[in-house]
């Protein structure tokens, strides 16, 4: 931009939360750059009104340019209303998992024909990225339940570790072993030794016993999402991100019993009733549980049924407020709940 009728380049950093602006000539860029940014970032994407590049720090201190991104429209770029979304993960950046997803082409390119999937993948970092997006946090533990082969747990590895630059540490359990050992493969071709994979289940094996900061789980089937929010309980995590799936439970045993009779005479609309009645029981749990907890649109309905995201954050201790209800729900219905269950036993 121009000062008065010298050329300046105005920086942004947050300090306690708060935002402030330098306005700083081309040596004092060069200077911030030399003193604030050189070396303490693993990967940069550099952005002008005429183009913008990606580099990677390289063992020695130095950084490779790996990608150069698409240029900017001629003239400084485009006026604000016709300028496209800006997502978290940006076309140009090397993230391997969307490269082998095909969502982005080898030099970083998104493919066209998965432009949906891109964009869903980037409400989930951007759902992320709400809770993330002002903490001071410098490390972090999580575990992903069901993880299966979705490469959302590698994309979510490089959101924390290249994007926010976090020592973390993420442990992906899954039933198959043949899928965990596909993706112990791929974490180690990508590099990330901080990731793993284990074989186990929820509901009776014995699973990592130290501090966890946060619990994902993304279409575990059934009563093992409940099995996964109730160890997200009893950890005392502080983030849960949970997108149930096959919510068979409640559908399976409820009668017809009163106010709700209604909604329990035809198919389709019971099964859809049951399983916005099962996660409005895990949302109001884990209200009690002491989570601030919010029901999000996942994704757009069109592309999945599934596409109700619980997001919870841990913020006062357990109090009774919700559960009640839910007990009496549950016994006027003639169903049991398993989050329920595990909370009462």
């Amino acid at each position: 931009m121009k000062l008065k009728d010298r050329l300046a380049f105005q920086t942004e950093g947050l300090r306690d939360n708060k935002a402030y602006h330098q306005n700083l000539d081309e040596q004092g860029l060069l200077r911030l750059f030399d003193e604030e940014l050189d070396g303490r970032y693993r990967q940069v994407l550099i952005t002008t009104g005429t183009g913008a590049a990606q580099y990677v720090l390289k063992r020695d201190g130095s950084y490779r340019r790996t990608a150069k991104a698409l240029a900017a429209a001629p003239g400084g770029g485009v006026p604000d209303h016709d300028r496209q979304k800006t997502y978290l993960l940006s076309e140009g950046e090397n993230i391997p998992a969307l490269v082998d997803l095909g969502v982005f082409t080898p030099d970083f390119r998104i493919v066209k024909s998965k432009y949906d999937k891109y964009r869903q993948i980037n409400r989930f970092i951007q759902l992320i990225d709400d809770e993330f997006a002002a903490s001071q946090r410098k490390s972090l533990t999580i575990l992903d339940f069901g993880c299966g082969k979705s490469y959302l747990t590698f994309i979510m590895f490089y959101y924390f570790a290249v994007k926010r630059g976090m020592d973390v540490r993420i442990i992906g359990y899954d039933l198959k072993a043949d899928v965990v050992e596909h993706c112990n493969a791929v974490a180690a071709r990508y590099g990330y030794d901080k990731l793993r994979f284990v074989v186990a289940d929820v509901t009776k094996d014995k699973l990592y016993d130290e501090h966890i900061d946060m619990v994902v789980t993304l279409h575990a089937c059934d009563t093992a999402t409940d099995y996964a929010l109730y160890y997200a309980i009893q950890k005392q995590a502080d983030y849960i991100f949970s997108v149930p799936c096959c919510q068979h439970e409640v559908n399976n045993q409820i009668k017809k019993a009163g106010e709700l009779d209604i909604f329990l005479r035809h198919g389709i609309v019971k099964e859809r009733v049951c399983a916005l009645l099962t996660d409005s029981i895990r949302a109001s749990a884990l209200e009690d549980m002491g989570y601030k907890t919010d029901m999000i649109e996942f994704v757009d309905f069109e592309h999945s049924p599934k596409n109700i995201m619980l997001r919870a954050r841990r913020v006062r201790p357990p109090r009774e407020k919700e559960l009640p209800a839910c007990r009496a729900l549950a016994k006027k219905y003639g169903f049991t709940q398993t989050l329920l269950t595990l909370i009462d036993k």
